[in-house]
């Protein structure tokens, strides 16, 4: 039998975007616009939206990675959703049939004068078996951040 560990942590990311709050909230609701910028890594990494149902209770599955590996996989419960205000979910993550972290992730937009907005990104995750560590959520969650800059710039 393997070992069983989990590890605690709490991840959080602050960005400010030239947009308003309406624009950067609709990037998130958006499936086509998800699949562009919603992943981390470099160029080789893609997307694939399987289910995206943006209600308070819906569920979104994706899948991403870096093109010719396994992909990893994503599975999301929307928990709470404030328009243009808040996004809240459960999100579990893992590759090959395998959970690696599970954790609840809050989105919070605060616009800014309305021509931008801050935007705070807090992951309560947890890491199963050691199939993830702290730094690099962090390191995936800011290349993913820093898509969304390029994704509103895009609707622009």
């Amino acid at each position: 039998m393997s070992e069983v560990a989990t590890s605690h942590h709490t991840i959080e990311l602050k960005r400010t975007y030239p947009a308003a709050a309406k624009a950067v909230f609709a990037a998130w609701r958006d499936p086509a616009g998800l699949a562009r910028w919603y992943m981390p890594g470099d160029a080789s990494w893609s997307s694939r939206i399987e289910v995206h149902e943006f209600r308070v209770g819906g569920r979104k599955l994706l899948h991403f990675g870096p093109k010719g590996a396994p992909p990893y996989f994503e599975d999301c419960r929307y928990e709470d959703i404030v328009d243009d205000r808040r996004v809240c979910y459960s999100m579990t993550v893992g590759q090959q049939g395998r959970r690696i972290t599970t954790s609840m992730v809050s989105v919070v937009l605060a616009p800014r004068g309305g021509s931008s907005t801050d935007v705070t990104v807090t992951d309560q995750l947890v890491i199963l078996d050691g199939g993830d560590s702290a730094p690099e959520r962090e390191r995936g969650w800011g290349e993913t951040l820093d898509k969304l800059t390029l994704e509103l710039a895009r609707r622009t």
